[in-house]
C-alpha cells in the first residue's frame, strides 16, 4: 500500500490532518471569545466530550492552552475552565498610515506587549523600496526594545490605505507585482503577512473592542486625512466581490463639483476628510487658537472656542456626511453606525448636523432602526484590527490554521 492510499482510506495522514482541524477549532473559539468550559467547546465545536478532553490534553502539552481550574457552578458540579496561553504566540501589527507608521505587538488575549509604538510615515515622502525597508526597520526596533523573540511571533497584520483585493495586491500604495507587497513585505519581515485596508482592519476593531461589539450589522466612518468605510454584515467583515467595497469617501455628494485626487468629481471626500477640512479653514481663514498651525483638531478647538467660521465649516462636513450616510442606511439597514477617526474629537459638533441630514435625508422607519455613536478606540482602532485580521491566517509549524471571521 503507497502514501496515497493511506491518505484517501483515512489512514495516519489523515487522521493527524482531521487532530490539527479540531484542535484549530478549539484555539480559534478561545482566541474569539474566550475562557471556555469543555461543556461550551462541546457545543460550540459540535465535538464530544472524550474528543474535547483529549484535544485540551494535547494543546496543554504543546503550550497552547492552560487550565484554570473550576468555574461557577450552574447547579452541578463546576466545570474546569481553559483558557488559551498568553504569551504561547505573539501577532505583530503594523499600521502603515499617511502621516504615522504604528507597531505592535499582540499576545493570544488581545493584550498589547508593552506599548504601541508611533514612528513617522514616510508612505508618501519616499519611493516605495524606501518606505518598504524603513517598515522592516520600524519592525525590528520595536522587537529589540520589547526583547520578544522573532520566533515566537507567527504572523503579521499589516493595513494600509487604498484599493486592496482580496489577495492582498495593493493599487494605490505600494503597488508591486510578481511578487506583490504581501510576499516581498513578508520576505523582509520573515514571516506570513496578511494586508488589508485600514476601514476593514478598524471595523473589525470597532465590532471586537469598541462601542460596535455584539452589533450584527454595523457600518465604521473612518474620518481622517481621506474618508473610509469598513462594513460588518451579519456579524462578517464584508469587502465585495474582489474586497474593494467600502469607498465611501468617494460616492457623490450632491453640490460638489470639486475634482477628487481619485480623478472623480464631487466626491464626499473633497469635503470631508481632513485635508479637505485643513483647505477649507485656510481659505475661510478660520483663526486657529493660540496662532497655531492649521489642523483639524485646531479647527475642533477652534469651535469649541466659538469661532463662528470653524463651528459653521464642521456643520457643513457634518451635513454632507450624514447626506452620505443616509444612502447607506436605505442601502444596508444597519443596526449601528460608527463614527471614528480624527472628527471623533468634534463631538456635538459633528454628530448633530449629521443627525439632522440623516433625518433630512433617509426614511424614519430605517432611521429610527440605526444608532449614530462615536468610536472610543480613538486613532489606535487600525493597529487594534490588524491582529484579528492576521489570526484570521495564523499558522505554526505543524500546519495548524485558526480561521476567524470566515
Amino acid at each position: 500500500m503507497n502514501v496515497s492510499d493511506v491518505i484517501t482510506k483515512g489512514g495516519l495522514p489523515g487522521l493527524k490532518e482531521k487532530r490539527c482541524t479540531q484542535k484549530r477549532n478549539i484555539v480559534s473559539f478561545l482566541y474569539r471569545q474566550g475562557d471556555l468550559s469543555k461543556p461550551e467547546m462541546c457545543r460550540l465545536t459540535n465535538m464530544t466530550a472524550p474528543t474535547i478532553g483529549r484535544m485540551l490534553e494535547e494543546l496543554m502539552a504543546e503550550g497552547w492552552v492552560i487550565d484554570l481550574g473550576c468555574g461557577t457552578s450552574g447547579g452541578g458540579k463546576r466545570p474546569h475552565i481553559f483558557s488559551l496561553k498568553r504569551d504561547a504566540a505573539f501577532v505583530l501589527g503594523v499600521d502603515v498610515g499617511r502621516e504615522y507608521l504604528k507597531v505592535a505587538l499582540f499576545d493570544l488575549k488581545h493584550e498589547v506587549v508593552g506599548r504601541i509604538f508611533v514612528y513617522p510615515s514616510k508612505l508618501e515622502v519616499a519611493e516605495r523600496d524606501d518606505v518598504l525597508n524603513d517598515i522592516a526597520g520600524r519592525v525590528e526596533d520595536t522587537l529589540a526594545f520589547l526583547g520578544v523573540e522573532r520566533s515566537r511571533i507567527r504572523v503579521a497584520g499589516v493595513s494600509l490605505p487604498g484599493l486592496i483585493d482580496r489577495e492582498g495586491n495593493t493599487y494605490t500604495y505600494l503597488t508591486y507585482e510578481n511578487p506583490g507587497l504581501k510576499e516581498r513585505l513578508g520576505q523582509l519581515l520573515e514571516m506570513p503577512v496578511f494586508i488589508d485596508n485600514d476601514s476593514n482592519a478598524i471595523a473589525v476593531a470597532e465590532h471586537a473592542f469598541g462601542v460596535a461589539k455584539g452589533i450584527n450589522n454595523v457600518l465604521c466612518i473612518s474620518i481622517n486625512e481621506c474618508v473610509g468605510l469598513g462594513m460588518i454584515l451579519d456579524s462578517r467583515l464584508y469587502v465585495g466581490g474582489n474586497g474593494m467595497a467600502g469607498e465611501f469617501g468617494h460616492i457623490r455628494i450632491s453640490g460638489l463639483d470639486t475634482p477628487c485626487q481619485c480623478g472623480k468629481v464631487g466626491c464626499l471626500e473633497t469635503v470631508a476628510s481632513s485635508r479637505a477640512i485643513v483647505k477649507a479653514a485656510k481659505e475661510r481663514m478660520v483663526k486657529m487658537p493660540d496662532g497655531e498651525s492649521v489642523t483639524l483638531e485646531g479647527v475642533i478647538r477652534a469651535a469649541r472656542k466659538d469661532e463662528l467660521s470653524a463651528i459653521e465649516l464642521l456643520q457643513q462636513v457634518g451635513e454632507k456626511v450624514g447626506e452620505g450616510i443616509a444612502s447607506l442606511l436605505h442601502l444596508f439597514n444597519p443596526d449601528m453606525v460608527v463614527l471614528g477617526g480624527e472628527i471623533v474629537k468634534a463631538g456635538d459638533l459633528i454628530t448633530v448636523p449629521v443627525r439632522q441630514a440623516m433625518n433630512k435625508y433617509a426614511l424614519a422607519r430605517i432611521r429610527g432602526h440605526c444608532e449614530l455613536r462615536l468610536s472610543d478606540l480613538g486613532g489606535d482602532a487600525a493597529i487594534l484590527g490588524t491582529q484579528l485580521m492576521a489570526m484570521g491566517h495564523l499558522h505554526q509549524k505543524t500546519g495548524m490554521t485558526f480561521a476567524l471571521y470566515e
